[in-house]
């Protein structure tokens, strides 16, 4: 097999690997998230209603440096450095701002990567309708 066949099925085979997902959820301050799930029985599964008083508890603000996307699942995604420094500067430049309940809704696209992305772009998706 020749060099170029070699790199261009690495590359195909890379590609396939690490494609970018969408996910939308409710971007959440990532330390506050962290001490409420600790302090939470590791038996209990989060409802919706808990969910959203944790969405309101931990809503980011302008002083926010680390982020975590929460899904309606209930599926916590944290960011990476480089996401949590684009989320600090969406909502620091009033491209990201909470809806009227005063949850941060969220639309990011990156590689999933456990529980952690690796953000390429995030932006805001405005008022909710419930």
């Amino acid at each position: 097999m020749t060099t170029i066949s070699k790199v261009l099925i690495s590359l195909s085979l890379s590609g396939a690997l690490s494609y970018a997902e969408n996910l939308t959820g409710k971007l959440l301050d990532s330390t506050c998230y962290d001490s409420h799930q600790s302090s939470a029985s590791t038996t209990s599964t989060q409802t919706a209603k808990s969910r959203e008083n944790l969405a309101k508890t931990c809503a980011p603000t302008a002083s926010t440096t680390t982020f975590v996307l929460l899904s309606s699942k209930g599926t916590a995604y944290k960011l990476d450095s480089e996401g949590n420094t684009k989320a600090a500067a969406a909502i620091q430049n009033g491209s990201m701002k909470p809806d009227k309940d005063g949850d941060m809704h969220a639309s990011i696209s990156g590689t999933v990567q456990g529980d952690s992305v690796k953000l390429d772009s995030i932006h805001g998706r405005g008022e909710h309708n419930k």
